[in-house]
């Protein structure tokens, strides 16, 4: 009786022995996780682009606008200019970026008139374009606006 549990234990331990190196398959490499961030890592420059409405007939460009940002990771800060394309009405813009979502308070030059804005980016890394999508919300409507720049 002592000879064969010895010789089922051995083989117990034989047949084990492949699952436990293909265990080691299946378990998550946590350091290729903190080697590959899940967004890019700007640390502080200028934007530039347009910004538009959307309709069925694609986006109808309203004005311009630049600034600069300083981003370190997940949080960061930016703050720039907009210009209508008639160049009778701008303005000036500041914010936070929080992953990606931005938010921030649009003002009119001479104006008394703040928005707040609240909305989605998404950076192309090969190119460094943008594309965002921002909900601004008014004292009396709200309304989207879409803006694309470089980096």
């Amino acid at each position: 009786m002592k000879k064969i549990s010895i010789i089922v234990g051995v083989c117990i331990i034989l047949a084990a022995m492949p699952m436990t190196s293909a265990v080691s398959l299946f378990a998550p490499n946590h350091a290729s996780l903190i080697q590959n961030p899940a967004r890019p890592t700007f640390t502080n420059g200028t934007f530039s682009g347009v910004f538009a409405m959307k309709n069925e007939s694609g986006y109808i460009p309203l004005g311009d606008f630049n600034g600069t940002y300083d981003v370190g990771g997940w949080f960061g800060s930016f703050a720039g200019t907009w210009t209508m394309d008639e160049g009778n009405v701008s303005g000036a813009m500041s914010g936070w970026v929080l992953g990606y979502i931005v938010y921030g308070i649009i003002n009119t030059t001479g104006g008394n008139e703040s928005n707040w804005f609240l909305g989605l980016y998404r950076v192309n890394e090969t190119d460094n374009t943008f594309k965002a999508g921002a909900i601004i919300f008014g004292e009396d409507q709200h309304y989207m606006r879409y803006a694309m720049g470089s980096l």
